[in-house]
């Protein structure tokens, strides 16, 4: 990583509450998640009211109230859960990622593949711009880009293999605040299509900063554009807590 690569890395994770953020081992969540993927892969409302907790040291995470109240899940890279209010394991899904091969932006989705989709992505963007610290990342910053006449720096970052995310390569935008504005990446469980999320509403959690308000646009890679309809995730953050 060149110097001022790293120097515009400690500004972004100093911006977002990097030094608050060590501190605490777990994020809770409570978020109204909407969207027209969900009843595009049969799972209409399934994420409307529901609570996320997760590690913010490995990739693992729960859900409760998904799909309906009651309901919880449990997420690691190789493995997803959904059990019912009583505990009882309703569906698994062993190496979930090779259950998408093949897969479109049409293509129905288990309850299973649903808990891993949603697990996997919320962690990711919960702890961006922290997860840029994970071993074996590597980070390459990119030529600024004009947004609606607002300058933003840019950084390439690029996951490890075995981590679960959206893309190996993902782009991020922060502006003059180092703040995180928009983050572009190439899902591979909707079949590499484009996407990116915009952030907005910042408020601080604990000595963190998170924008509550966030949604998913479909990415035009020919020009780096994006069309604000449909909208393919909503995600409302309601409240955030660290411990």
């Amino acid at each position: 990583m060149t110097t001022s690569t790293q120097q515009l890395v400690n500004k972004v994770i100093a911006a977002h509450g990097g030094a608050n953020a060590a501190n605490y081992k777990t994020l809770k969540i409570h978020t109204n998640i909407g969207g027209v993927v969900w009843p595009i892969k049969g799972h209409d409302g399934a994420l409307a009211d529901v609570a996320f907790t997760g590690s913010l040291t490995e990739q693992k995470s729960s859900w409760k109230n998904l799909f309906q109240p009651g309901y919880t899940s449990t997420f690691e890279p190789g493995k997803v859960q959904l059990l019912d209010e009583n505990g009882k394991v309703l569906e698994e899904l062993i190496n979930p990622r090779e259950s998408f091969k093949g897969h479109t932006v049409e293509t129905p989705w288990t309850r299973a593949q649903l808990v891993y989709f949603s697990s996997y992505a919320t962690w990711n963007y919960a702890t961006a711009p922290f997860n840029f610290l994970v071993l074996g990342v590597e980070i390459n910053e990119l030529e600024p880009w004009n947004e609606k006449g607002e300058t933003l720096s840019r950084l390439e970052v690029i996951y490890p293999d075995g981590f679960a995310t959206h893309s190996k390569r993902q782009v991020f935008y922060f502006d003059e605040n180092s703040l995180l504005k928009r983050h572009d990446y190439w899902p591979v469980v909707l079949g590499g299509s484009s996407a990116t999320q915009i952030i907005e509403d910042y408020k601080e959690f604990q000595g963190v900063k998170t924008g509550t308000k966030r949604n998913i646009y479909i990415l035009n890679d020919a020009d780096n554009s994006y069309q604000t309809d449909p909208v393919l995730v909503s995600i409302d953050i309601l409240d955030v807590s660290f411990e």
